[in-house]
């Protein structure tokens, strides 16, 4: 059984005031906290379901944690209602400090920058594209979904943890900042533009994303150098956000 004291703390992380408040957020699954405890973050807890420590894949990460002199709980199946964020339970999770950048921790290499993106697995499966091509660094608006968001995190696969993301708190004044103080050029991804096949990557580029609804706000228009288009020949009225952001990113690893 878990203590009421980390019961109630696993309970408040699901929600985002207290994942702000506490600096905190939390992995569910093997994969992702095997990744978590493999790299640089400040892995807190580990907290596994009783009945299955002696799973092998969940053995291997309860051994991975006391090396580390990490504290491990276990839970009964009384507890996993109330801390599970997924219907299904993994049998694992583990509670992670979350990394604060700062705009120089971004600025060697192309840029990927999402603008008012809500949707927890369109971020998710860019965050792990980006890592799948080899793209380091990521900027978010300030209206963009949490990226420690319990959907956002699984849908990253772990690859949450090998990719610089950079929360702003305000964009305009971010993509300013690179364009002024770094040389950094703009490039917007929109219906309308060049085709995507006259796109040359670039290191200092960034590349910039809007809102799956209503695209780039009219904020930073001033602020585009250039922008590109990816043309299709069928009927469908757009791509999916997600899938836009991995057709670039794939010419920026060619």
């Amino acid at each position: 059984m878990l203590s009421q004291k980390i019961q109630k703390h696993l309970k408040q992380l699901q929600q985002k005031k207290f994942r702000k408040e506490f600096e905190e957020f939390i992995v569910e699954g093997v994969k992702g906290v095997e990744e978590g405890l493999n790299s640089d973050a400040d892995v807190a807890l580990l907290v596994v379901e009783g009945n299955r420590r002696d799973e092998n894949d969940i053995a291997e990460l309860i051994t991975l944690a006391e090396k580390s002199e990490i504290p491990v709980e276990f839970c009964g199946r009384k507890d996993v209602d109330d801390i599970k964020t997924t219907d299904t339970f993994p049998g694992v999770l583990a509670v992670i400090g979350q990394e604060q950048l700062d705009l120089e921790d971004v600025v060697e290499g192309p840029i990927i920058c999402l603008d008012e993106v809500k949707d927890p697995g369109n971020l998710g499966t860019i965050i792990r594209t980006a890592d799948w091509f080899g793209i380091k660094n990521i900027v978010l608006s300030e209206k963009c979904v949490d990226v420690y968001n319990p959907k956002v995190v699984r849908s990253t696969m772990g690859s949450i943890f090998h990719v610089n993301i950079l929360r702003s708190e305000n964009i305009s004044k971010t993509l300013e900042r690179l364009k002024k103080e770094f040389e950094y050029e703009v490039n917007a991804l929109d219906m309308e533009g060049k085709d995507i096949t006259k796109l040359k990557p670039k290191n200092k580029a960034v590349y910039l994303f809007g809102s799956e609804s209503h695209g780039v706000s009219d904020a930073l228009e001033e602020l585009i150098d250039n922008r590109y288009t990816i043309s299709g020949s069928g009927d469908a009225e757009s791509l999916n956000l997600a899938i836009s952001a991995g057709i670039l990113m794939s010419r920026l690893s060619s």
